[in-house]
């Protein structure tokens, strides 16, 4: 359901055909880099053109994902109003994605520095679609999980369905942030060994607004070696 969608959102917004069935490995290293220059972003660049430019276009495209999943995918996008979180695991909420047409998104945490802003109507946030739209599309659509490779091929898989400018807002929302849980200095002891510690006790990263580094944020440098692949049409560099 969710591939043959995503595929369909991609159409009808003259976006490419989405890679489906990629599962690549973490490359820890680069990993750590992510979580360092993530640790280095200011937490609101918004004064930045190139910033301002890029999260406006993200919540273009995240309304537009939002409305195609209500209209045309005919789901259930439904705040989660209880204590702790609204599923075991990935493999439960696609399952309720799969069966009932239906999904809980997560609404906690600290607010959003730009995309937290309520709309008197729904009382939803661009920040809550967001969350909502990449459980769909990121995780659902090819049963991606919550940890470390999970969250990289969710990111992949979503990087696909945006345009350029909002993909390098949509890294800094995912990647970056995930990046920063799961790698960053925290996570390792004096002798730069992983501690392995339970995704539970990882603290959230801090939201912000800005942009990584390029060489960070374009999922072509990523699939690119793990497909082999080389055309005229999908060049293996990066994204402009």
């Amino acid at each position: 359901m969710g591939c043959s969608a995503a595929q369909a959102y991609n159409q009808q917004h003259s976006l490419p055909v989405i890679f489906e069935g990629l599962y690549v490995e973490v490359d820890e290293s680069r990993a750590r880099r992510i979580a360092e220059a993530y640790e280095l972003l200011p937490e609101d660049d918004r004064s930045n053109p190139l910033v301002a430019h890029a999260y406006c276009a993200l919540a273009v495209e995240i309304e537009q994902q939002w409305r195609f999943a209500l209209d045309t995918m005919a789901m259930r996008l439904e705040p989660w109003k209880l204590d702790g979180q609204p599923y075991a695991d990935s493999a439960e909420m696609s399952r309720d994605v799969r069966n009932n047409r239906h999904l809980f998104f997560y609404q906690g945490g600290n607010p959003h520095p730009l995309l937290c802003r309520a709309n008197a109507a729904t009382g939803l946030s661009m920040n809550d679609k967001f969350r909502a739209i990449h459980d769909l599309f990121g995780h659902a659509a090819e049963g991606f999980s919550f940890g470390p490779r999970g969250e990289e091929n969710a990111w992949i898989k979503h990087s696909q369905m945006f345009g350029a400018a909002a993909q390098k807002a949509l890294t800094t929302e995912t990647r970056g942030q995930n990046s920063w849980v799961n790698f960053g200095a925290h996570n390792y002891d004096a002798a730069g060994n992983h501690k392995n510690l339970p995704l539970k006790y990882r603290p959230y990263a801090v939201q912000k607004v800005g942009l990584l580094p390029t060489e960070f944020t374009d999922f072509r440098l990523v699939i690119c070696p793990f497909l082999n692949y080389r055309s005229e049409k999908f060049q293996c560099r990066q994204m402009q």
